[in-house]
């Protein structure tokens, strides 16, 4: 490979609500290529529901620290399109963040971070009413990509919107209180509870009390916690669906107490 190559052999991530049915993603893929041939494109998701801009933060939250520092992440849920919400470039834990300013990159901003707004038309593919993640946010990814710096596409951005809700849990002695944050395609529901090295003993959901297990095949067919791989309290039924049988629902008040 020419060294010109290996400078723009950038890895770039697509989030989107766009799903595969439209031609959306494969419109964004081809601007990015065009600029930037030796772009290498990887799939987060585009199955996060239509205008769920809590569920992609979190989702984006969850993914990007798996790929390498340098990488460039594209995230479009964006319900305000074409109106006076900023278009954003954010570096953050050695990652860039290419998005709409609504919420989506609420969990990645880590200080010191460092955003501008997306302003240079010269960047566009076109100015864009109705889809700015093909006409906006993937050729600014391209250029991106391609070694073009941050300070180019615009000046500094302030006031970044953020959303709370993975934060926003209670501690006491005994017990720590939180919410479900994201439900996924299994009907599991995940909590913003961490127990971090603390032995959680029961979990409470509306009047349900809850065994905790170390698997979910160990409790089949019952409703049951589990403390999930990225350390997160998550509500299941082994080959049940916990949203359907419990009537779970995001922002649902959630009790994890602990032991001793």
């Amino acid at each position: 490979m020419k060294s010109s190559e290996a400078l723009s052999s950038k890895i770039i991530t697509l989030l989107t609500d766009f799903a595969l049915k439209d031609p959306f993603v494969g419109q964004m893929k081809g601007v990015i290529l065009s600029i930037n041939p030796h772009a290498k494109i990887v799939d987060i998701t585009h199955e996060i529901e239509p205008q769920a801009v809590e569920d992609a933060a979190f989702v984006l939250y969850e993914s990007f620290h798996y790929f390498p520092e340098g990488s460039i992440h594209i995230a479009v849920v964006d319900p305000e399109v074409g109106s006076q919400r900023k278009a954003l470039i954010v570096k953050s834990q050695g990652h860039y963040f290419v998005a709409p300013d609504n919420g989506i990159l609420s969990y990645v901003l880590k200080e010191p971070f460092y955003a501008v707004c997306i302003e240079n038309e010269r960047y566009f593919l076109r100015k864009s009413p109705t889809f700015q993640g093909r006409d906006v946010f993937a050729p600014t990814a391209a250029w991106l990509s391609k070694g073009i710096e941050i300070n180019e596409f615009g000046s500094p951005a302030k006031d970044i919107k953020v959303f709370k809700t993975l934060y926003d849990t209670e501690k006491s002695d005994d017990k720590i209180v939180g919410k479900i944050v994201y439900i996924d395609r299994f009907g599991n529901a995940i909590t913003n509870i961490k127990p971090e090295g603390k032995k959680i003993r029961q979990i409470k959901i509306k009047e349900l009390i809850l065994p905790v297990v170390s698997f979910y095949s160990q409790y089949p067919h019952k409703p049951a916690a589990v403390i999930n791989s990225d350390g997160f309290i998550e509500i299941f039924i082994y080959m049940g669906n916990a949203k359907e049988t419990l009537n779970l629902e995001k922002k649902q008040t959630v009790e994890a107490f602990l032991d001793g």
